[in-house]
């Protein structure tokens, strides 16, 4: 385990993915550099060909690479992830942001504590403080939901303890990179929207776990990059792939959504 005055290499890579916001895009990449340790975590930003600004020209080429054409979400982070040579990827939404110090070591601390670990996610926060998501599960249709959502009080015990969950959203994603390239990375058929929960399924059936890490906790403000036109088509094609074959089951037998229900 990495330790202060270690002479190692990095063994987390944060991924910004990004697309035009910059206002969120700096905001974000600010808050990682003020908030994490150089010798631990690496930072770099993938721009997803944003029609407002050029990447590269305003990070520098070492830390911004630019996709040409846009490549959706999942194609994106795909992209991203290719470029990290750490143990650990995170691929991050660019409006997500942080004041926690340290954060960085103490998320990979759960994996190191738990090698049966292959995904994990912090506590996700509005702007107003009340929870966004700490972990998923599948509601009585096997409609993937997020548990707590909207609670007032991200302390509340159930929620406040490292756990092992059905899965963890795309918007604050870490992940071990064996597991990661073993399983080829996102299924691009999604093109955004449910590659997230459809990457935790993979990974269960091969053996790893997803789990909650309460003890960080990021803002997420949603939506800045103007929502996507995929949604039906990936609701579709994750209820064909797991919940029609019966490999999905329900966590509670209330319905909760209607992507499908």
């Amino acid at each position: 385990m990495w330790t202060v005055g270690d002479a190692m290499t990095p063994r987390l890579t944060v991924l910004i993915l990004a697309y035009n916001a910059l206002d969120k895009v700096m905001r974000c990449h600010q808050a990682l550099k003020a908030t994490t340790d150089p010798a631990h975590t690496r930072v770099l930003i993938q721009d997803d060909a944003s029609p407002l600004y050029n990447g590269p020209l305003l990070f520098g080429e070492d830390v911004c690479q630019r996709n040409s054409p846009n490549l959706g979400f999942a194609a994106s982070a795909n992209a991203a992830a290719r470029r990290a040579t750490t143990e650990f990827i995170m691929l991050l939404n660019q409006d997500t942001y942080t004041e926690q110090r340290g954060w960085d070591r103490q998320i990979v601390s759960l994996f190191d504590e738990h090698p049966e670990c292959g995904i994990v996610g912090p506590t996700l926060l509005f702007p107003d403080g009340r929870v966004q998501s700490v972990g998923g599960e599948y509601d009585g249709a096997s409609q993937p939901v997020h548990v707590a959502l909207g609670f007032s009080n991200p302390d509340w015990e159930p929620i406040a303890t490292p756990r092992a969950v059905e899965w963890i959203t795309g918007a604050a994603f870490v992940v071990r990179a064996s597991m990661w390239r073993a399983l080829g990375g996102f299924d691009e058929g999604y093109h955004a929207y449910f590659e997230d929960v459809d990457l935790a399924v993979r990974a269960q059936l091969a053996g790893w776990q997803v789990w909650h890490e309460p003890r960080v906790r990021m803002v997420h403000e949603v939506g800045s990059t103007g929502g996507s036109p995929y949604f039906q088509s990936s609701a579709k094609r994750f209820k064909e792939k797991w919940v029609d074959t019966g490999i999905v089951q329900p966590d509670t037998r209330f319905i909760r959504e209607h992507f499908w229900a």
